[in-house]
């Protein structure tokens, strides 16, 4: 019996700890969370009572107000989270519009908005950031046809806005999609909250179906994260396959079931060559001489990914060091 009661005490001071590094982490981003986020973004097993009588334990470093939980002394989080709503969905609006006239386009498999952090979590100021998913051996014809079209349409940040401007800095084959071995080390939250926090616009084929079941490795640090990893924006059906009906099944659907076995006939071809070559010309040179496996700047046949400034380090280095002012 006295086993027992040791062996529980360790595991409610274990998860009070987790607790604490969650809302450390989403901190960092100003960003406070409710219960079932909380929950979600646990990386522990664990029922929604035992967080909330945790939560109740913790009143000397968490406070919560309106339903979501904080730091002490971090209330006006709550304010500010309510406002980043309204520019969520003004941005998504914008974001959703322009990914209707890019799938279109045949080789754009699946866009979605990418680079929130937690729900809805955009700045006003900031600008829109895309992730998209490109047809098999068709990503740098799928990018230069993405950016072309931006550019005509004066979407593209530049130095003076990037206030509701479209950023397309993040593309992968769909021959591509684990993206496991994209982490920057075992101490990356960011990428894995990142990769969950994709907001889906188009879905063409189930491509984020498939994006789910090559990325279960994500319960390993998020056990209570559910069946379904990705959100989707709107509910849209209709004539060019814009469907966003994530309450399917993803291991029911055909496209699912056979995409493994079936043979890809696509090849690399020279439209996708040239534009390769011409989009790889006029890149600068600082953004090719950062190019490395895992870092900010990629640059293969299967994924782009272009950030001058990989953060990545920055947030471990801050959250560590934040969290031993609660520990």
């Amino acid at each position: 019996m006295q086993d027992t009661v040791v062996s529980k005490n360790v595991e409610i001071k274990n998860l009070k700890l987790v607790i604490i590094k969650t809302l450390v982490f989403f901190d960092l981003f100003n960003q406070p969370l409710s219960l079932f986020e909380i929950y979600k973004y646990l990386n522990i097993k664990a029922e929604l009572f035992e967080i909330l009588d945790c939560l109740e334990n913790l009143k000397d470093k968490i406070e919560n107000k309106d339903g979501f939980y904080y730091l002490q002394g971090r209330e006006k989080l709550v304010k500010e989270r309510f406002k980043k709503y309204n520019y969520f969905k003004r941005k998504t609006k914008k974001a959703f519009l322009f990914s209707k006239l890019i799938s279109f386009f045949p080789t754009v498999r699946g866009v979605a908005v990418s680079n929130i952090i937690a729900d809805h979590n955009l700045r006003d100021e900031s600008d829109i950031d895309l992730f998209i998913i490109s047809s098999k051996n068709k990503i740098w014809l799928t990018r230069f046809f993405c950016v072309s079209l931006a550019k005509f349409l004066n979407l593209r940040p530049n130095r003076k806005t990037k206030k509701d401007k479209i950023c397309l800095s993040f593309y992968v084959s769909e021959g591509n999609l684990n993206l496991e071995k994209y982490l920057y080390n075992q101490k990356d939250l960011y990428f894995i909250y990142w990769l969950i926090g994709l907001q889906i616009l188009v879905n063409k084929g189930g491509v984020f179906n498939r994006l789910e079941l090559e990325n279960k490795w994500i319960k390993k640090y998020l056990p209570n994260i559910g069946e379904t990893i990705f959100s989707s924006i709107v509910p849209i059906k209709d004539d060019f396959q814009l469907f966003l009906d994530l309450d399917i099944n993803p291991s029911k659907l055909p496209q699912v079931q056979d995409w493994k076995n079936k043979k890809n006939k696509d090849s690399k071809g020279f439209f996708e060559n040239l534009s390769k070559k011409i989009q790889l010309k006029i890149m600068p040179n600082e953004l090719k001489s950062k190019e490395c496996d895992f870092g900010g700047v990629i640059l293969k046949d299967d994924i782009i990914k272009l950030f001058l400034e990989d953060k990545r380090p920055e947030f471990i280095e801050r959250f560590e060091s934040n969290l031993k002012k609660y520990l």
